[in-house]
């Protein structure tokens, strides 16, 4: 395992715990690492990510923790994504944003998803965040994989904008990880 990863899990899932209500959908859930961090607060999760080989580790965590959940195999960068239907108060993009092409696209597809007043929450490095990932993927402080299927990064206000095309509005920004990173919270227009 990459040195570093599991502490950046850990640290960006921080962020976002605190801001999780009712019903959640996690896209890109990877093994579900979001289910440690999940409050009272939140009633039930669907958990998306493109891996079959991720959903039994994803639930056996659910069924530990005692959370209501389900796993659905989707390819957010595929034609046709085919999320499961919401609505959903809170849907959670962690480390995801900088894996899509293009962004506006899921976004877009998402929107619906979220009941009224429901927010999105999503994390990704900043422009600067995402070189020293790449470098420390060369000396296995980072997964490689991961940094060789980064495409983009952005900074706050290219987040402002991808939103605003998308159909959301910035409500929070918050820089963590001294600046390397960022979290959005976001509403629908």
């Amino acid at each position: 395992m990459a040195l570093l990863t599991g502490w950046l899990t850990r640290r960006r899932l921080s962020h976002i715990a605190s801001r999780l209500r009712g019903r959640v959908l996690d896209v890109g859930c990877g093994y579900g690492d979001l289910l440690d961090h999940l409050p009272a607060e939140v009633s039930a999760i669907d958990l998306v990510d493109s891996s079959p080989l991720r959903e039994d580790r994803a639930m056996r965590r659910a069924r530990e923790r005692g959370i209501p959940a389900r796993f659905f195999l989707c390819d957010a960068n595929g034609p046709e994504p085919g999320f499961p239907p919401g609505p959903y108060e809170t849907i959670v993009m962690g480390a995801l944003l900088e894996h899509l092409r293009p962004p506006i696209r899921v976004l877009s597809k998402l929107r619906p998803l979220l009941s009224p007043g429901g927010r999105l929450l999503l994390t990704t490095p900043t422009p600067l965040g995402g070189a020293l990932h790449r470098l420390g993927s060369y000396a296995l402080l980072t997964h490689p994989e991961a940094a060789q299927e980064h495409f983009a990064f952005y900074g706050r206000a290219d987040l402002a904008g991808l939103l605003r095309e998308s159909g959301y509005e910035m409500e929070e920004y918050v820089p963590f990880l001294l600046g390397l990173n960022q979290l959005v919270v976001a509403r629908e227009v």
